[in-house]
């Protein structure tokens, strides 16, 4: 099992560089060029080159980089929406977080654009991590809250076309229970007038749980369950979102909260 998963790791690292230097050119000329039109004046257009770049990101990830590796561990991804969603429409995306599988289920379960809000740590990943920034995601520092609350505000000020991601807990759960929810999602939410989608995924703690890659559990079912969108309430009044967030997402999932 050991040397089965060291192989899957390697080519999953291999196909990664293959992906995605071609792609970091790309992003990272187009983001330097907006950053110096920017300060020329032309946020707007920096704006759009990042919606662009988010869109291509996006569209490789979900096309050519999370079929392999899904099919490496033999994973078998189902996606189910309780009710049709909008995906022309712009929503804030609240899942649990169990493993790194989510992101890829996420990834393979949503058209683009989307954005993660990402720690600011994930930003030292070889290939991954390095894309993050030109692919226009919202990086967040987890020990700055104050930094955190304006990194969340800028993107807002952006406007942001397409779906925005956030992994309420704020971390991956080590027992497959639901941590206590981060409030920033829904203030995100009702700063801007937009519905919270809240999203169960179901099956990842099963395959790779917050332990190392050699405890991975390949052959496992991935369910993405899009529950209906709750819609938007008024900046003051984000408890009750919050709460009927995590009630859709632990009735789906079957689990206690901790």
């Amino acid at each position: 099992m050991v040397a089965m998963n060291l192989i899957r790791i390697l080519v999953a690292t291999v196909w990664t560089g293959i992906i995605g230097v071609p792609l970091l050119i790309v992003l990272y000329l187009r983001y330097w060029f907006g950053l110096l039109i920017a300060k020329l004046g032309r946020r707007d257009v920096f704006d759009r080159i990042l919606d662009w770049n988010a869109w291509l990101a996006g569209w490789v990830a979900q096309r050519f980089w999370t079929p392999l590796l899904l099919a490496l561990v033999g994973i078998r991804l189902r996606v189910r929406e309780l009710v049709p969603v909008d995906w022309s429409a712009a929503h804030v995306v609240c899942a649990n977080h169990a493993s790194i599988f989510d992101i890829l289920a996420l990834i393979r379960a949503m058209p683009p654009p989307f954005r993660f809000v990402a720690k600011r740590e994930l930003l030292k990943w070889p290939i991954i991590g390095w894309a993050l920034r030109p692919a226009g995601q919202i990086i967040v520092d987890r020990g700055d809250h104050g930094g955190a609350v304006r990194s969340i505000a800028e993107a807002a000020v952006r406007r942001i076309r397409g779906q925005v991601i956030f992994f309420v807990e704020g971390t991956r759960t080590r027992t497959g229970h639901l941590l206590p929810f981060k409030k920033g999602a829904f203030h995100f939410a009702a700063d801007n007038s937009l519905p919270v989608l809240p999203t169960a995924i179901c099956g990842s703690y099963a395959t790779l749980a917050r332990a190392p890659w050699w405890r991975m559990h390949p052959g496992r079912a991935i369910e993405v369950q899009f529950c209906a969108p709750l819609a938007p309430t008024a900046p003051g009044e984000i408890e009750p979102l919050l709460e009927a967030t995590r009630s859709e997402i632990g009735r789906v999932l079957g689990v206690p909260s901790s």
